[in-house]
């Protein structure tokens, strides 16, 4: 929903400075969904910054007169701005603390403003990781009498644990010890009563205030009917002599190609927000090779739309996993590009996968097209990893 600009002034501290009378800034072009939001805090140093001028009840804005400043430094050339829309994608990250974005410009009466809001970029730190988990029973099921055994490779330092989701229902959690830089071992000793069909095997990496998941390829199985040797690690984190270790199955968990080039066929109108079958074609971009709420399976896929021939048309696609609504696997951006439509109107992006593809990442698809001076309203869908 959009917001005058006297409200944000009010309760955002996004500021106008009109140079006219008190009367002539009651009248004030606005700005509005400008993002980052106004006061946001920990905001990725790559953001991108843009913003809407909205002229439904105001004089336009003079294109020429608009000068877009981000910490002072004018970055206007390097900016896409349009009659209602503008935007800036920074060349090298943001400075960590507060950044300050300042739009100078003049509506079509001639009438000078300036707006200009603030937002806080989170301080650089090393990223935890989780480069792989692995565990000994990814090719025979754990009877009693076994140990089952996970290992996690990862950042050095960190606090680690195995947490075992039980047949989709159950979550065990498993305290992870660090046996050599980087590599974390957790046990569990099968008793007769553990009987588990299908259990996910999931890492997780604490350190300072970064928390990080990473999930092993195979599920596990613990059987009472099954048998087996117990599994001792030796101090390098390896599973030793054990009757079913496949010896590191991590990263066989792509299991598909890339699922985006099933294009399956044209979609005409089933997406959210997409053409519903005008005969002119619409700016605001439709995927014609998903719809909303489809899936997709393997590491990355291929998004193909729709809009009008030789339009911008920007894509963002994040990802979030969520095990039982109890185990947030976190969230990542995927994509944040620009691509340009052909003589069509077909554009065509490749979403790269998460480092681990686990079943029920959801994807949120958002993208919105530009073209001689219009911005399209922005096309949003959801995509699920099956």
């Amino acid at each position: 929903m959009k917001k005058s600009l006297l409200t944000l002034l009010a309760v955002s501290g996004l500021l106008i400075s009109p140079i006219a009378s008190p009367q002539q800034a009651a009248l004030a072009q606005r700005v509005v969904d400008v993002s980052p939001d106004v006061n946001s805090q920990n905001v990725p140093p790559d953001t991108s910054i843009s913003g809407q001028f909205d002229t439904s009840n105001t004089p336009a804005v003079d294109l020429n007169s608009v000068r877009i400043l981000v910490n002072g430094q004018d970055v206007t050339n390097r900016s896409t701005v349009t009659r209602n829309f503008f935007s800036y994608r920074p060349t090298q990250p943001l400075p960590p603390g507060q950044s300050r974005v300042q739009i100078d410009y003049r509506n079509a009466n001639g009438e000078q403003r300036s707006v200009n809001w603030a937002f806080t970029v989170q301080q650089p730190q090393a990223a935890v990781q989780v480069s792989s988990v692995t565990h000994n029973a990814a090719s025979n099921p754990l009877g009693p009498g076994t140990t089952f055994l996970a290992t996690i490779n990862g950042t050095p330092g960190s606090q680690a644990a195995v947490l075992l989701i039980q047949d989709g229902r159950t979550v065990r959690e498993l305290q992870a010890q660090e046996v050599s830089s980087g590599v974390y071992v957790a046990t569990l000793n099968i008793q007769s009563s553990d009987r588990l069909n299908e259990g996910i095997v999931v890492g997780r990496l604490r350190r300072q205030n970064q928390t990080t998941f990473g999930a092993a390829s195979q599920p596990v199985v613990f059987n009472p009917n099954a048998g087996g040797t117990a599994v001792v690690p030796d101090s390098s984190g390896s599973t030793g002599n054990t009757g079913g270790n496949t010896g590191g199955n991590t990263g066989s968990g792509n299991t598909g190609g890339n699922t985006g080039s099933g294009n399956t066929g044209g979609n005409t109108g089933g997406n959210t927000g997409g053409n519903t079958g005008s005969t002119t074609q619409q700016l605001q971009p439709s995927f014609t090779s998903h719809r909303n709420g489809g899936e997709v399976s393997g590491s990355g896929f291929t998004l193909v739309g729709q809009t009008r021939p030789n339009a911008t048309v920007d894509v963002r696609v994040t990802s979030r996993v969520s095990v039982l609504g109890v185990v947030n696997l976190g969230g990542q951006t995927l994509l944040d590009e620009e691509v340009t439509a052909d003589r069509n109107g077909r554009f065509e992006v490749e979403v790269p996968g998460p480092r681990i593809p686990v079943p029920g990442t959801r994807y949120t698809v958002r993208a919105a097209a530009s073209l001689n001076n219009e911005t399209s309203r922005p096309t949003e869908i959801t995509l699920t990893q099956d």
